[in-house]
């Protein structure tokens, strides 16, 4: 996105708060022609009250010229506080913008933007563009005014001196306009090796654990070093710009100074009607004329890098959602689903760059599931199965065909209706910082849920779910934790479910988070229940266990169990078979174990025995 068209959406969005800008121009007006008046009064001061030594003159003109600085302190304080409060509300509603459109990402948009890209973002992108606002409002009308003005000043008191301005203002505004073309390049380069050394910045603070255990420390540090002194060198240049630019500009100004004095002086010298009031008002004049040029060399990095940040963060506004609910799609009640599921030649490609082919991750999929029915998703690592079931709720569209449930194509429904109607509990385990009852709690609508929960006749009594402020009843979330096998080892932590955890759960085991995320799934109370590998990270026992009593607390809800050990699915209705994108087979345990051989081959080299071959397929 182009630098004008960002600047175009930014003055779209202060759209109602133009009055604002025009009051500002308002008091610009005032200020400049206040502070021109001032030389224009002291050149009175010299010629008939200094020269003719007239004190009642010099107090006169002493008195204007204080009334003139009083009037544009004030209304300088004016225009700064309305730039101010200006960009806090412009960077405000930015920032707000960005973070409600992220939250409606679909997943394939989350997949193109790393975390730490939208944080830099959301953070030192917005307070660039904050300081480029600042600075815009603050000269965008008193720069061009005064030197507008100060050049009609300057042709009133000394036209013989228009010459010198002439020829320092086109070499200033041809060395900025020189000055604006690399500098620009160099501040967007800058932000591409700042998003670099950030994102090596999280990826090592957040697997530090992994750094340590595997010894990589000197190679982190040699990652983050490069990645620093890529940094270094990409800041240096536009800094190398400002450090030529800003000398330089400031002496056009001594050179300008030194033109009058040397005009001036040799017209006095020479009594070509030049007065020595004139002369200094003239000097004053030329050097007001020529400092909104070098303000405007000020402002270019700051401005520079407030449009290469607002692009930046335009282009999180303007990413397209590729999962949205269709407009006219009509509201559906939640409770009238059975929870029933049907794959009718579903096909899906990951979004890639337009000059790679995307690769097909599930092929053909026809499936159907029952309402209430149990079902375990089975295969290998890149088999297809998190995507196959990450597609019902919406996560990502289809590529071809449709997913219905109960009927209706899940395109056809509101995403939040879905979302309720379908939960799935994410292979990450990820959790806020806060409490255990924040994190099991968390997103859950007590009205929508509580409703649900009427309509649904479920087993949890919709009565003691939740109290006010969306928290969940003690009763409540205690049935959920119970049925994740959390409930015991939460009880052992010195505030119980008030206990406050670390950011990211990192206080917490591998297999307690996975606990954790399965209770507060739970709470979401679905028709459709997915548990995706949600019990990797605990042994046998204890899966069996929290599988056992997810089955007594949701019965009748229709479960999909993803998994790579057989031991997570190996009690379920039916199972899926998956390789390569593909289902190779479905059956229940022993009906695969009879009759698949990649099923045979997972549970021989999973329990470590052999299995007869016979009448295999596949």
């Amino acid at each position: 996105m182009k630098g004008l068209s960002v600047l175009k959406l930014l003055i779209k969005d202060w759209k109602g708060s133009y009055k604002w800008l025009v009051f500002s121009l308002f008091l610009v007006m005032i200020s400049v022609f206040g502070t021109l008046l001032i030389p224009y009064f002291s050149s009175f001061l010299i010629n008939e009250g200094i020269t003719a030594g007239n004190s009642d003159v010099m107090v006169k003109y002493g008195i204007y010229m204080l009334i003139m600085a009083v009037i544009v302190g004030f209304c300088e304080f004016l225009n700064i506080a309305i730039a101010v409060s200006f960009s806090e509300r412009t960077c405000h509603g930015l920032r707000s913008g960005a973070f409600a459109h992220i939250q409606s990402f679909s997943f394939s948009a989350l997949d193109k933007y790393n975390s730490s890209d939208l944080l830099v973002r959301l953070t030192t992108d917005i307070q660039n563009i904050k300081i480029g606002v600042q600075q815009t409002l603050i000269n965008v009308f008193k720069s061009p005014l005064t030197l507008i003005v100060a050049l009609f000043f300057l042709y009133l008191t000394a036209p013989e001196f228009m010459w010198v301005a002439a020829i320092l203002i086109i070499i200033e505004i041809l060395l900025l306009a020189v000055y604006l073309w690399y500098s620009t390049k160099a501040y967007d380069k800058k932000q591409i090796k700042y998003d670099r050394l950030n994102q090596v910045l999280k990826e090592s603070m957040v697997g530090v654990r992994v750094v340590k255990a595997f010894v990589r420390q000197d190679l982190e540090n040699k990652r983050f070093q490069n990645a620093s002194e890529e940094l270094r060198e990409a800041a240096l240049k536009p800094q190398y710009y400002y450090a030529f630019i800003t000398p330089t500009l400031m002496m056009m100004v001594y050179m300008g100074t030194v033109g009058i004095l040397y005009v001036g002086g040799t017209g006095l010298l020479q009594g070509t009607g030049l007065t020595l009031g004139g002369v200094t008002a003239a000097m004053t004049y030329l050097v007001m004329a020529l400092i909104p040029i070098q303000t405007v060399g000020y402002m270019i990095p700051f401005v520079t890098s407030g449009i290469s940040s607002l692009q930046r963060v335009y282009e999180i506004i303007n990413e397209e959602t590729d999962v949205v609910t269709d407009p006219n799609v009509k509201p559906v009640n939640i409770g009238k689903f059975k929870g029933g599921v049907h794959f009718k030649n579903v096909s899906f490609a990951y979004p890639v760059s337009d000059e790679n082919q995307p690769t097909m991750a599930l092929k053909n999929i026809n499936l159907e599931i029952e309402p209430g029915e149990i079902v375990g998703i089975l295969g290998a690592t890149g088999s297809g199965k998190s995507t196959l079931v990450n597609l019902i709720p919406r996560f990502y569209d289809v590529t071809e065909g449709e997913i219905q449930i109960d009927g209706i194509d899940v395109r056809d429904m509101p995403l939040e209706t879905l979302r309720y109607v379908a939960s799935v509990c994410l292979q990450g385990s990820n959790f806020f910082s806060g409490t255990i009852r924040d994190n099991l709690v968390a997103g859950v609508d007590a009205d929508a849920i509580i409703q649900a929960a009427q309509d649904f006749d479920v087993h949890l009594d919709p009565e003691n779910m939740f109290s006010d402020n969306i928290n969940s009843s003690y009763d409540a979330m205690v049935q959920a934790a119970k049925a994740a096998d959390a409930h015991e080892f939460v009880k052992t932590m010195p505030q119980k479910y008030d206990t406050t955890i670390a950011r990211g759960g990192a206080d917490l085991s591998g297999g307690q988070r996975q606990r954790l995320s399965i209770a507060r799934t739970l709470m979401m109370n679905p028709k459709i229940l997915i548990l995706d590998d949600s019990t990797s990270a605990v042994d046998v026992a204890t899966e069996a266990r929290i599988q056992d009593s997810i089955h007594d607390l949701m019965q009748g809800v229709t479960q999909i169990i993803v998994a790579q050990r057989i031991s997570a699915v190996i009690t379920a209705d039916k199972i899926v078979l998956m390789d390569n994108g593909e289902i190779v087979a479905i059956g229940s345990h022993e009906e695969l174990l009879e009759s698949n051989k990649l099923y045979q081959d997972i549970y021989a080299s999973q329990f470590g025995v052999d299995v007869p071959k016979q009448g295999v397929v596949g």
